[in-house]
């Protein structure tokens, strides 16, 4: 598959989240159970996601990965209750380089490696890790082949 890079400005975005560090090898299945209890909050808050669900990596070590997922919200989250796990958070705003990815999450990596490619060939730095927007919901559409992912990644000034 050939990516086409793009760069656009984007506003921050209100998110509601939880961050949790995994093992590389249980992402999938963690992230799906992550999803829906974000999911399950904002209903019981009576609040509307703004757009779809999304992955944003803070750190990779060794086997384990720090990363918030969550969806956006159109205005920040008030302080969440004690022992609850959801979050307020904020998708950063400012210049990004931006792929499509379609089909299965693990062949992702492929668009990262694009991105990658995309950066050193333009001469640009990230100034953070980047993040997946996932604009396709497995529950509704079961065939891999159809799933469109976004990958973002927020380039320095």
């Amino acid at each position: 598959m050939a990516y086409t890079i793009i760069t656009k400005i984007i506003q921050p975005q209100p998110t509601a989240s939880i961050r949790i560090q995994v093992p590389r090898l249980q992402m999938g299945n963690i992230l799906e159970q992550i999803l829906l209890e974000v999911w399950t909050y904002l209903e019981q808050q009576r609040i509307q996601p703004a757009g779809p669900a999304f992955t944003r990596y803070h750190r990779f070590a060794d086997d384990l990965v720090d990363l918030e997922a969550g969806l956006p919200i159109a205005h920040a989250l008030a302080v969440a209750q004690n022992g609850q796990r959801v979050i307020a958070g904020e998708l950063p705003g400012g210049e990004v380089a931006s792929t499509w990815h379609a089909g299965p999450y693990d062949t992702l990596g492929k668009a990262y490696t694009a991105l990658g490619a995309w950066m050193a060939e333009q001469q640009r730095r990230a100034a953070a890790l980047p993040w997946e927007v996932y604009w396709t919901d497995p529950e509704e559409v079961p065939d891999q082949s159809l799933w469109r992912t976004e990958v973002v990644w927020l380039l320095q000034g």
